[in-house]
């Protein structure tokens, strides 16, 4: 019975640190979610979702390959692009809206931008934490971070 309580500190303390590096990553997002420079935002948070991953796979022992990483990401892009033209769609609305602050659309790609990476991190660390690797990675799973859990 020690020995099991044993694994599940040294589990619970594994998953604590990979959150780390998640929270560390989310505040980058965020703060890379204001630039508001076309094609330099793009570029700089697929640069931020690299680096997460490479954290979290070197955290947790795995093989880490930038073009597997690259592939990921492309495949989260391809994912994303319905939602980020009803984003571009809803920001030109907001701005018909002069009551609205820019502030608010700033915030809303800041918190998005935080958002994805989060879901990233943690479907990273989940997948790795079941013995996967880089190359067996489903994007699909992705959504699961942001999923209720059925009572």
């Amino acid at each position: 019975m020690d020995q099991n309580l044993a694994s599940s500190a040294l589990i619970a303390e594994r998953h604590a640190g990979a959150m780390r590096i998640v929270h560390r990553y989310v505040l980058i997002s965020a703060a890379a979610g204001i630039v508001t420079v076309p094609v330099l935002d793009v570029m700089l948070l697929g640069g931020v979702h690299i680096a997460l991953i490479k954290e979290i796979t070197e955290y947790y022992g795995a093989e880490f390959s930038e073009h597997g990483a690259r592939n990921i990401l492309v495949a989260i892009a391809a994912s994303l692009i319905p939602g980020t033209i009803g984003s571009m769609l809803g920001r030109k609305a907001l701005r018909a809206l002069p009551f609205l602050p820019h502030g608010i659309g700033l915030a809303t790609m800041s918190a998005f931008s935080a958002a994805v990476s989060y879901a990233i991190g943690v479907g990273f660390s989940r997948h790795y934490e079941k013995g996967g690797t880089l190359a067996s990675f489903d994007v699909e799973n992705l959504h699961r971070p942001f999923t209720i859990p059925a009572a």
